[in-house]
């Protein structure tokens, strides 16, 4: 992967972090429950920050494609782990694996991590806001990914997005056996999602004025 460097330190490129992971999707997927489910978490690595990064590269039809991909891949995922909804496995997966051939790596954008820096920040501010389960969910998992393609390692952000993620299931596993269960919003894990966030974005890198956004918010 390439890097930019300020002042001597190096710097992960967006742009790069997403095409690596686009590169890991098309050499995983397959038949497989197993490559299913790991190429389905790169792809979508890919298009979290592929999405952000829209206004540099301008390429809706890829973003288009890749939510298609992920929306199927998360029903045949769906269907493996929790045995629903009903679905031709195979044919999605070879509709998959036929369409994948016509993903694009991102070429080199010039302003890329201030943009995804920035959509971290909105993050932040809509986890804030989050009423839904789901909702949070979605937020702070791009939030997650955005971080890491800035060379953030978030690991208390990924251990929060992992416990929704297994309540979401539990609560889609007994749907599926026709037990009446919903997901609660919970609060307390709402706060350790914000606060995780938070401490990305006062981590150590070069947007000082997200950090005084942060600290100082009326400022």
């Amino acid at each position: 992967m390439r890097s930019l460097k300020l002042l001597g330190i190096e710097l992960i490129r967006p742009e790069d972090y997403a095409n690596e992971h686009l590169g890991n999707f098309l050499e995983i997927i397959g038949f497989s429950q197993e490559s299913v489910h790991d190429a389905r978490v790169e792809l979508r690595r890919f298009y979290v920050v592929a999405k952000a990064l829209y206004p540099l590269h301008g390429d809706y039809g890829l973003i288009d494609l890749t939510r298609g991909l992920l929306k199927d891949l998360g029903k045949v995922r769906d269907m493996d782990v929790h045995g629903c909804p009903k679905i031709d496995r195979d044919k999605v997966v070879a509709k998959t694996l036929r369409l994948s051939g016509f993903l694009t790596r991102l070429p080199k954008l010039y302003g890329s991590r201030y943009l995804v820096a920035q959509n971290l920040l909105s993050a932040f501010f809509q986890a804030r806001e989050a009423t839904d389960f789901h909702q949070l969910r979605k937020v702070l998992r791009e939030a997650r990914f955005l971080s890491e393609s800035l060379g953030i390692e978030a690991y208390s952000l990924k251990e929060v997005v992992k416990e929704m993620g297994e309540m979401r299931d539990n609560v889609r596993r007994s749907l599926c056996e026709g037990v009446q269960s919903s997901l609660q919003f919970d609060e307390s894990l709402k706060e350790r999602g914000v606060s995780a966030v938070r401490e990305l974005l006062l981590s150590d890198h070069e947007f000082h004025h997200i950090k005084a956004r942060i600290l100082n918010p009326r400022g």
